[in-house]
Parts: C-alpha cells; sequence; structure tokens
C-alpha cells in the first residue's frame, strides 16, 4: 500500500495531494489531516473520498472544500452518484461544486428563515420530468441527512443543476431555455386550442425537438441551411403548423433578434403536425 504527501491543507478533513500522473487531486475523511503538516504522509487506505477535477474545477472545487463542511460534500457525492445512475448518463464534474455550494446556500437560507420560491417549477417539472424526479429524491436526500425542511420547490432548483450538467450551459441559460420551450409551447396550445398528450411518443418526440432547438437558439448554432423545396412540400402538406411556424419565428425574431432558416422551419413544422394531429 502507498501514500499520498500532503501538499496542502484545506481543513482537517482535506488535503490537497498528487496521483501517479502528477495530477492534482484532493483527499478527504474526517481528521484526516489533523496535526499533519505539508510534506507528510497519508496511508491510501486512509482516505475516505479521493477527487480528481480538470485543471479549471480544481482551485474553485478547493475553496468549496475549506468553506463547506465535509458531511455536504459526502452527501453531495450520494446524490450525485443517484443522479447518474436514474439519469443513466454520466454527469459534467463540474456537479460537484455547483450542486454542493447550492446545497449549501439552501440549508443557511432555511435556517435563517429564508425561503425562496421557484416561479418557474411547473415548467420545469413539465419539460425536465426525469430531472425533476432525480431532484425530488435529492430533496429528500437533503431532509434525512440534515434534517432540513426542504420545500418542493429545491426539487427544481436541483433539477436544472442536473440538467446544466448533462448540456454543459450555465444555470441562467438553462432557466432562459427554459422559458423559450414554455414560450414555444404556448404558441402552439393557443394556435391550435388543444391540450397536449403529455403521455404521448408524439409529444415525447416533440417536446426533444423543442429542447435542442431552444439550446441551438442559445449556442447560436441553430440550422440555417436552405431547403426550399423540401419547405414548400411541408408547408403545403401542414399548412396550419406551418402557419404556427411563422408564429414561433416572428416571436423569436422579435424577443431574441434571430431569424430562423427553412431548415428549422422545416424539422419544427414537421414536429408541430405530429403532435397536433393527436
Amino acid at each position: 500500500m502507498g501514500n499520498y504527501t500532503v501538499r496542502r491543507i484545506l481543513n482537517n478533513n482535506a488535503f490537497v495531494s498528487t496521483n501517479e500522473q502528477g495530477q492534482e487531486i484532493v483527499v478527504m475523511r474526517k481528521g484526516i489531516v489533523f496535526q499533519k503538516s505539508c510534506g507528510d504522509r497519508v496511508p491510501y487506505a486512509r482516505a475516505e473520498q479521493v477527487f480528481q477535477l480538470s485543471q479549471e474545477n480544481t482551485s474553485r472545487f478547493q475553496e468549496l472544500i475549506a468553506r463547506i463542511p465535509m458531511n455536504y460534500m459526502v452527501l453531495s457525492e450520494k446524490i450525485i452518484q443517484m443522479a447518474e445512475e436514474k439519469l443513466g448518463k454520466k454527469l459534467d464534474e463540474n456537479i460537484y461544486i455547483t450542486i454542493t455550494d447550492h446545497i449549501y446556500s439552501a440549508v443557511q437560507r432555511y435556517q435563517n428563515g429564508l425561503v425562496i420560491r421557484n416561479t418557474m417549477r411547473w415548467e420545469i417539472q413539465r419539460y425536465y420530468p426525469d430531472e425533476y424526479a432525480v431532484g425530488l429524491q435529492a430533496a429528500q436526500m437533503v431532509r434525512e441527512a440534515l434534517s432540513v425542511s426542504f420545500a418542493e420547490d429545491e426539487a427544481a432548483f436541483m433539477a436544472l443543476h442536473f440538467v446544466n450538467a448533462e448540456t454543459g450551459m450555465e444555470i441562467s441559460q438553462m432557466y432562459e431555455i427554459t422559458e423559450l420551450i414554455h414560450a414555444i409551447c404556448d404558441i402552439v396550445h393557443q394556435h391550435f386550442q388543444m391540450e397536449f398528450d403529455v403521455s404521448s411518443m408524439a409529444y415525447y418526440r416533440f417536446l426533444t425537438h423543442v429542447k435542442f432547438f431552444a439550446q441551438r437558439l442559445m449556442l447560436g448554432t441553430y440550422y440555417e441551411d436552405d431547403d426550399s423545396e423540401l419547405l414548400d412540400a411541408v408547408r403545403s402538406k401542414y399548412p396550419e403548423a406551418y402557419a404556427c411556424t411563422r408564429k414561433i419565428a416572428d416571436y423569436i425574431a422579435q424577443t431574441r433578434g434571430q431569424h430562423l432558416g427553412e431548415e428549422e422551419e422545416l424539422y419544427l413544422t414537421v414536429h408541430i403536425a405530429r403532435v397536433t394531429k393527436q
């Protein structure tokens, strides 16, 4: 069994070392560096948690550890493992920073009697059901571990952190995307005077397309190719769906100053036609 060399002490429970490749790592366990100094060695077997993050995130993570109690880090790792299992994918490493910081800050707010309501909880629950379900379970884990009466609003807040870890976007961008998704769905709802069958495959495909469409708009990478002939055929076959697409295009032009290419209009029209056919 080998040893870690203490390079920098963050607190009694965590220190910075290096792995065999010379990359910085953070080693954690309650009291692991109590009465130790830089240069001392700690057996591998004593480590409870070892984190290796990209150089970009290492300093932020170390700063977080230095000011947040260890039990929050342990809880966050359990929540992240649960989320990756439920969502079936590896989340961006930034989630170790964002979700831990959110939980700690939220608990401080609750202990000071400050409860913030999430005005977009309904939209988040509807447009990101898998992440919202994970958020609900995460909130329950916080309640059980920290004895804090987390409201359901916190599940929505955390859900967007998980969405962010899947897409690599900032939380502010995710709120903006969620608002855009809601606006597009509302235009379709108003144009056709219909309620969506949220259990249908057509709705699932439509919503998936709108999510990626909104992300492309946010990143400025939306389709700009033109295919007038195919768009003419789709417009002729689905005139009402295309009329709805034009309303969406006008809304985006007015609110975001972005103009949709024919390919974006084509795909949007097809998905609208499918979801409204039922």
